[in-house]
């Protein structure tokens, strides 16, 4: 393998109601072969919303590619695959505005994936969300666990140990 392969996912329980709790999640394998599942609670203060949630599992993932490789990003938000693949660079033209002349939600985030698109050869992709994908299905898992507050951080050889330790 000479690439990085990402699946990321947001999760939000009770999206758009004061009560909401956002996660993130994202499974990484390296060039090596090597897997790290990543997930968090969107933090307190930040709005609590899978739009940012899902973003967040972007920023998060891509800060964890630090070899030169490319990388292949799937991500299940259609929003987010055209914004990275077109729409991003007709906001920054405008001034970070969209076509209606309002700025994108979470600028602050569409902002920081600007600049890590920039520095890393990076082929975001769009995948069918509850497809049966076994990346994107672990990233959706994730992210519920992030929306839960859980904060999970594990590394493993191949991805076949992530499961059975998953399992264990």
């Amino acid at each position: 393998m000479t690439t990085y392969t990402i699946y990321t996912d947001g999760a939000c329980r009770n999206n758009g109601r004061p009560s909401a709790k956002a996660g993130w999640g994202a499974v990484l394998t390296n060039p090596q072969g090597e897997t790290l599942e990543i997930a968090g609670p969107v933090p307190r203060g930040e709005p609590q919303t899978n739009s940012r949630a899902e973003l967040m599992a972007l920023v998060e993932a891509l800060k964890r590619c630090t070899k030169t490789a490319p990388i292949t990003l799937h991500t299940d938000s259609k929003y987010i695959a055209d914004a990275c693949n077109g729409w991003l660079e007709g906001w920054k033209s405008r001034g970070w505005k969209r076509a209606d002349k309002k700025p994108p939600e979470h600028l602050d985030l569409w902002r920081c994936i600007d600049q890590l698109l920039q520095e890393k050869d990076v082929t975001v992709c769009w995948v069918k969300a509850r497809n049966g994908m076994l990346g994107n299905e672990r990233a959706d898992a994730l992210a519920c666990l992030g929306a839960n507050g859980k904060v999970i951080r594990k590394r493993c050889k191949n991805r076949s140990e992530c499961q059975l330790l998953e399992e264990a």
